[in-house]
């Protein structure tokens, strides 16, 4: 189609060189015959013009004519073969976060982890507000018996007659007993001396009419001794006293060998 085109203008081209010189033949036949005329006029009526003569050799090429007008727009032509893959593109920029899923179910419990050094100690906190003073009941007794006690024949509260303190006036030199009136935790003591002689010794710490602990002294030694303590919960109300078992005696003097004592150690008021 290319070319059939440019073989057109060639064509084209052609004419218009023929078409220009014919004109430049017929303008110098003109100014021929215009000096012919005024020859004419001197000479003569100018003879008929001759034959043309034969076409004259191609002259030279002339320069180039202007670029011609676009030609029509051609068929579509059939679609080519699929070509090879291309090499991959450079990475483009991240798109924007999508939409969260929906919430997984809980997995497993992992293994426990080694545990961890030890932290940067932390600064000292401030000082807490003051704290409310608890008002802690004072009891306390310590007393002793100053003369010997003999066989008795019968189970025997022991009575001491000396008082060294009766803190709350719990202990009475009547009866010979303790009596709480505060409920809390107490220390109580016992200690005996036996006489130097045939009897032995054997004491019992009682609550009340429980037994509790005791001490006790056999006649293998001159003068033997018996002792023992014991912390115990004791409610207001309950008396706590000595026990002089049936067939058994004490020894004491103005040495005060014998003695009993107690004291509270914590109450049980909030």
């Amino acid at each position: 189609m290319y070319t059939n085109m440019v073989f057109t203008l060639f064509v084209k081209f052609y004419i218009v060189v023929g078409v220009f010189q014919l004109c430049q033949t017929l303008a110098q036949q003109h100014e021929q015959i215009q000096s012919e005329s005024c020859t004419h006029c001197c000479n003569g009526i100018p003879g008929i013009p001759g034959i043309p003569g034969t076409t004259g050799a191609l002259g030279p090429k002339g320069d180039s004519g202007l670029p011609g007008l676009d030609g029509e727009v051609g068929t579509t032509g059939e679609k080519g073969e699929k070509g090879a893959t291309g090499k991959p593109g450079p990475k483009g920029d991240t798109g924007p976060a999508g939409i969260g899923g929906v919430k997984g179910e809980q997995g497993t419990k992992g293994d426990t982890g080694s545990m961890g050094g030890q932290g940067v100690q932390g600064s000292k906190g401030d000082m807490g507000a003051p704290g409310q003073v608890r008002h802690q009941p004072k009891v306390a007794f310590s007393v002793a018996i100053t003369s010997n006690i003999n066989r008795v024949s019968a189970d025997t509260v022991v009575i001491y007659d000396k008082v060294f303190s009766n803190i709350g006036n719990g202990y009475s030199t009547v009866s010979g007993k303790f009596t709480c009136s505060v409920s809390g935790t107490y220390v109580f003591m016992i200690s005996a001396l036996r006489e130097n002689s045939n009897d032995s010794l054997f004491v019992c710490l009682m609550k009340n009419t429980e037994r509790l602990t005791c001490a006790y002294a056999n006649t293998g030694s001159p003068y033997g001794t018996g002792s023992n303590n014991i912390i115990i919960d004791v409610e207001q109300g309950d008396e706590i006293w000595v026990r002089l078992a049936a067939n058994y005696a004490l020894h004491s003097n103005e040495n005060r060998y014998t003695t009993f004592a107690g004291y509270l150690l914590f109450s049980n008021q909030d």
